[in-house]
């Protein structure tokens, strides 16, 4: 919202957002518009000039509560004045360095003497200029399709999504109005509709994921000056444009665990940041990730834009054979080049300008246009690439290809022409098919490096990955004859009851994949990581015999009585009787005998060291591994909290009962509380007495070895304890309770007692769910795998850190260890 005064005459404010209206006229002289909403509440003078002439603005800034970045549209371009204007907003910089600076109509920096990005576009040629005739085609669609009742047409009387029609699709093709486009983007897509019926608001999304310690926080923070270094709003860490995409992209991968952070969405949500607010950009990267694009396109996997790279290079020998000949001749490989393009949806790879119009079909259509543009820009560069003389100048060729590109509306000709008759049913058979190569591959290559894994094994692998070819091809199947239901609903609470009852197979086919290439990944980290579990037998045993052994394993605890601790920190060896360590290191211990000084071995030596500085490990019944301690290896606990977690709650959610006094469908962990509380309900005050006490969850204070059902109740009442304090959701504790029940490798025996408390099940879940049908006992069988496995997950890695002052590790037993030296050791007269 700006108030301008011009010669002493005030010129009207803008009445709303200015990425909502930019037809403001009267302020032409302005080429960028760059707010920041929290703070700015300033006047300034800043000197502008049109056609050579210089004139004095007097400029009032008012902060307002959200909105876009950029928002002009009209044919000037920024002066090298603009940065004067910047100035008020970006952190201050040396004059001359100032002085320098240019930017164009979407702050992205030009003429740079450096090489970095520059926009070929001057002032009089092709800014983001609007066709007025295009606007009034736009505008009698939607008075025509829309307005029933007399009176003005305004945004909130539309419909959050627009009837699909022939019509429409020719408005799209030929470019929706700059002033038009956020509102529209949300409706072609259908992020407007999800905004709607969301059952969390956005504020709650920023407030769960603001936790700086996750990974993927701690990548997105790198790489938050990296996405978009030239441009105005998103080159500094004081710009304006950081901390919204920090939160967007923290937000997305709280709101989808399974796929986290992955750098192609850092491209995608800063451009959409420029015409955007941050909310609706958060909703149109749901709408991309859930509707518009395959499964597992930002996984960590990156599977689906794998398959789809297969996918364009069998087009390209039916739409562009020349090329394909040229293309296999000299041995090059494509999807090098345009993976990247598919991840960022062409966001870092075409300028702004074109990128829009491409965006416009591609919210309307979907992952096709992806494939008709690429083929496009091939093909307008086909004679250039065949006529070249070696490799690299194709190679050099292809990869300047889209920065050569100036003309969007050739773009999008040139793509309909020629892959105008590509279908989605077409596209969706080739996907299927490489799909399964690539699954087949992939299983192929881990049988070959884990050669000494056993026959079954292999078997076990070959089984899952038919599973697995059967979910995906399933789920795009599903996904395109329901529209394309939103995961994320499921995510934020439960199941459509109808839906699960008409396809109870297809369902449990899906939940027992997912779990088991959760299993599989973790299993795989393992044997990467640790050697000792490169022969450990991943094949579920589902015998009889298995689940009697189940109880007989569990009571025996292991004979090696070794007591070993892990270093916390350096120590030094400066005597001979003392034991130098490095952290993480694993040191048996000798003597306890000392509270502050204990003796101990380590690759042969022997000596005493502080007790402070080590951690006592619990290995009573595991081998400690490196692989599964989260303080060591980080991508453990990403495995299990954003795989293996979700996957797990998918099938307690499923068939989980919506009582009608809530209102909505209740969490799994309601469950859990209930049906641990019944199973220990016969001594009920001497377990809760003694929870505090069992520090290892495993022996009590007398030695005895704790039932499943005990240890289960104990585990929920230590999260509760811990957790609540911190007022998190029931999804951290649900995932801390999985991570609990690693560590005690006891998860599948309280999946038994869970789905054995009849009671309970009944209650909460309906007659066609998982845990109240036979099928929980293979998923008890998958999850014994997991119990061959060394786990040291931390329980509260979610919760909120606090900041305490503490004296450091080091200078707390500095004391302690003088006084050892003077009285410990038998000192001559």
């Amino acid at each position: 919202i700006w108030s301008v005064k011009e010669d002493g005459k005030k010129v009207p404010e803008a009445q709303q957002s200015l990425c909502n209206d930019l037809s403001w006229k009267s302020f032409t002289q302005s080429r960028l518009i760059c707010l920041e909403p929290e703070t700015l509440d300033l006047g300034c003078t800043c000197w502008t000039g049109r056609n050579g002439t210089s004139d004095h603005v007097s400029m009032q800034f008012h902060s307002i509560p959200r909105g876009s970045f950029f928002g002009s549209h009209t044919k000037h371009v920024a002066s090298g004045h603009l940065g004067k204007a910047l100035s008020v907003l970006l952190p201050q910089k040396e004059p001359s360095t100032e002085a320098e600076l240019q930017y164009d109509e979407f702050g992205f920096r030009i003429d740079s003497e450096d090489g970095v990005e520059t926009t070929k576009f001057s002032d009089e040629e092709a800014p983001q200029r609007e066709d007025p005739q295009q606007r009034l085609r736009w505008q009698a669609h939607l008075e025509f399709t829309h307005n029933h009742t007399v009176g003005d047409l305004t945004w909130d009387k539309i419909s959050a999504t627009l009837p699909r029609s022939d019509r429409l699709r020719v408005l799209v093709l030929g470019g929706i109005p700059h002033t038009m486009r956020p509102q529209l983007w949300m409706r072609l897509s259908g992020a407007l509709q999800k905004k709607r019926t969301s059952d969390i608001p956005y504020r709650d999304i920023v407030k769960n994921s603001s936790n700086d310690d996750t990974t993927a926080a701690k990548q997105i923070e790198k790489d938050l000056l990296r996405t978009m270094p030239t441009n105005a709003c998103f080159n500094t860490v004081t710009s304006v444009g950081v901390p919204k995409l920090r939160r967007v992209l923290r937000g997305l991968a709280w709101l989808y665990p399974d796929i986290g952070y992955c750098q192609g969405t850092g491209m995608v949500v800063s451009s959409l940041l420029l015409f955007l607010e941050e909310e609706d950009a958060l909703w149109m990267m749901c709408a991309l990730i859930e509707d518009l694009l395959p499964p597992s396109y930002f996984s960590s996997t990156l599977l689906g834009v794998q398959t789809d790279q297969r996918v364009l290079r069998q087009l390209i020998v039916q739409y562009l054979p020349r090329l394909d000949q040229l293309l296999q001749e000299h041995d090059i490989e494509l999807s090098l080049i345009t993976l990247h393009w598919f991840l960022t949806a062409f966001a870092s790879v075409v300028d702004i300008r074109i990128l829009l119009r491409i965006w416009d079909l591609l919210f309307y259509e979907g992952s096709l246009v992806l494939f008709q543009v690429t083929l496009g820009m091939l093909k307008i560069k086909e004679d250039e690439l065949v006529s070249s003389e070696n490799s690299a100048s194709i190679f050099n060729t292809l990869s300047d290809l889209p920065s050569q590109l100036e003309d969007g509306a050739a773009v999008l000709g040139e793509a309909v022409r020629l892959a105008g008759s590509l279908s989605q049913e077409n596209l969706d058979a080739h996907r299927h098919k490489h799909l399964a190569y690539i699954l087949a591959e992939q299983a192929q290559l881990n049988s070959n490096n884990s050669h000494c894994l056993t026959t079954n094994l292999n078997k076990a692998r070959t089984s899952a990955l038919t599973i697995t070819i059967e979910l995906l091809i399933i789920t795009v199947v599903r996904r395109q004859s329901l529209h394309r239901k939103s995961t994320l609903s499921s995510l934020l609470w439960g199941e459509d009851e109808v839906e699960a009852l008409k396809a109870k197979n297809i369902k449990q086919t899906e939940l027992v994949a997912a779990l088991r290439e959760a299993i599989g990944r973790t299993a795989e980290h393992f044997h990467c990581l640790d050697p000792h579990n490169c022969s450990t037998d991943l094949t579920p045993d589902y015998s009889m015999e298995s689940h009697q052994r189940d109880h007989e394993n569990f009571l025996v605890v292991s004979r090696n009585r070794r007591r070993r601790a892990k270093a916390l920190l350096d120590f030094e060896r400066h005597d001979d009787d003392e034991l130098g360590f490095r952290k993480n290191d694993i040191i048996t211990i000798v003597s306890q005998k000392d509270e502050h000084c204990w003796v101990g071995e380590l690759n042969g030596l022997r000596g005493w060291f502080p007790a402070k500085f080590v951690e006592v490990l619990d290995e009573r019944s595991k081998e400690y591994s490196l692989a599964g301690d989260d303080t060591v290896t980080e991508a453990v606990n990403d495995l299990v909290r954003g795989t293996l977690c979700p996957a797990l709650k998918a099938i307690f959610q499923h068939g989980l009962k919506k009582p009608s006094i809530l209102g909505g469908p209740c969490h799994p962990w309601l469950f859990i509380e209930e049906a641990a509380s019944k199973e220990v309900e016969r001594d009920f005050n001497s377990v809760y007495s003694r929870l505090v006490l069992c520090k290892t969850y495993r022996l009590d204070e007398d030695g005895k070895v704790l039932t499943p059902e005990e240890l289960l109740y104990r585990a929920v009442q230590s999260v509760n304890m811990s957790h609540d304090a911190a007022h998190v959701q029931m999804d951290v504790k649900f995932r801390s309770l999985i991570c609990v029940g690693l560590n005690e490798q006891v998860l599948h025996l309280w999946l038994e007692v869970l789905c054995s408390s009849m009671n309970a099940v009944e209650k909460w879940f309906q007659p066609w769910s998982f845990l109240r049908s036979p099928g929980w006992v293979q998923i008890k069988c998958e999850l014994r795998v997991l119990s061959k496995f060394a786990f040291s997950l931390s329980q509260d890695c979610e919760l909120p850190t606090k900041k305490e002052e503490q004296r450091p590790l080091k200078e707390g037993v500095q004391d302690m260890l003088v006084k050892h030296h003077l009285f410990s050791w038998d000192i001559d007269g």
